[in-house]
């Protein structure tokens, strides 16, 4: 019996025992937890992890070049799915570690079986032990860009979301501003507006502030800045809905609010405008 004739014996066993070996890896993790710790413990699927086992089981039985390519795609397909699943990056640093002890465990009596030599057996872990590897690189790999893609999307809608600029009619457009305003989110109130502004080719914007509750002195000055910044680019301003707290601001930054135009509400503007019509006509 050759070498390789006893090491994809090997492989044919893993593959065959595929299933049994992921479930002796489940029970390693179960033997010093409860049964509520051991549900909320992150881990590979059973499904995933018997895949796995069978990629092993298959690169013995025939090359592992193309196990390393299998196995470095199943790891990135694992680490783009990860979200959907509700496993987690630290499910390779628990499992994995099993996998190999319920792997060798596995294989003991088969290798006895064969009598392997001790120089074949001590080969078995540098085709086994760098697939493992490659695939906890691939998985965490595909695990970090899917997260910071999902990252970059989601700051990208927030961003849009926070300056949601509504054209009405040709060349007037209303900015309802909601929720908390700090710097960075002013900042970019301001880059966006005079951004669209420009591509809208607006004449009129109504910045209506009823659903901003609070607001700072240093962010009240941004926003006030950009009522300077779009007069400067032909843009009249009107604001509308400004609660106490935000005309107390703007008087600690000594703005002159006679300056602005600025109306009780948004319904009160868009009727000056000619938008709404008037009820009281």
């Amino acid at each position: 019996m050759t070498d390789q004739t006893s090491t994809q014996k090997v492989g044919t066993y893993i593959l065959e025992q595929a299933l049994e070996i992921a479930q002796s890896t489940y029970e390693r993790q179960r033997q010093d937890l409860d049964d509520a710790d051991f549900n909320n413990e992150p881990k590979l699927s059973i499904k995933n992890t018997t895949y796995l086992i069978k990629l092993i089981g298959k690169s013995l039985q025939k090359d592992t070049v193309n196990a390393f390519a299998a196995i470095e795609e199943f790891g990135e397909e694992s680490g783009e799915l990860v979200q959907d699943e509700n496993e987690m990056i630290i499910s390779l640093i628990v499992t994995v570690p099993l996998i190999r002890e319920a792997i060798w465990e596995a294989i003991e009596p088969i290798v006895e079986n064969l009598n392997m030599k001790p120089r074949d057996v001590i080969q078995l872990p540098s085709r086994i032990d760098p697939l493992l590897d490659q695939f906890v690189y691939s998985y965490g790999s595909s695990y970090i860009t899917s997260n910071q893609q999902l990252e970059t999307k989601y700051n990208s809608t927030l961003e849009e979301l926070s300056t949601p600029i509504i054209p009405i009619i040709q060349n007037l457009a209303i900015l309802p501003l909601v929720g908390n305003i700090d710097t960075y989110r002013a900042t970019l109130i301001m880059e966006k507006t005079l951004d669209q502004s420009r591509k809208l080719e607006l004449d009129h914007m109504i910045i209506d502030l009823s659903g901003v509750v609070t607001m700072d002195t240093m962010v009240a000055k941004h926003l006030f800045d950009i009522t300077e910044a779009l007069s400067l680019m032909g843009v009249q301003v009107t604001l509308t809905g400004i609660s106490p707290s935000i005309s107390i601001s703007a008087v600690q930054l000594g703005i002159d609010l006679h300056k602005l135009t600025i109306k009780s509400s948004l319904h009160n503007a868009l009727t000056e405008l000619a938008v709404l019509s008037n009820p009281s006509v």
